[in-house]
């Protein structure tokens, strides 16, 4: 479960700091715009997996009402809708370390830490 998570979740669903830490190391300049980055395209994985999580969550009250009760085919369309559901989960606990991680970038940065004084 290990490489899955290393090359997959966190690769595609998380905060990536690494990416991050090499660039306030090599361009520091650009370092909140890389944070800023990461934010924008953890918010585009949101939106795509909630796009695709409604739909299939329409195709369960489908399936709910036409087969009039809980059949094969309303438990196969919601295990399906979970993982979209799960990968925006995981999308949105990304932007948060984000977002907490935002100032902590700016001072690695070399930038005063906002509030203080130069």
């Amino acid at each position: 479960m290990s490489g899955f998570k290393d090359h997959f979740l966190d690769k595609y669903f998380d905060y990536r700091r690494r990416y991050v830490d090499y660039i306030v190391a090599e361009a520091p300049a650009r370092a909140s715009l890389a944070n800023l980055s990461e934010i924008a395209r953890l918010g585009f994985m949101i939106l795509g997996n909630v796009f695709c999580a409604a739909i299939l969550w329409l195709l369960v009250a489908g399936a709910v009402g036409r087969s009039g009760g809980l059949g094969v085919w309303p438990i196969v369309f919601g295990l399906v809708a979970l993982l979209p559901t799960a990968f925006a989960l995981l999308a949105l606990r990304g932007i948060v370390r984000a977002a907490l991680d935002h100032s902590a970038v700016h001072v690695r940065a070399g930038y005063p830490a906002k509030g203080s004084r130069p």
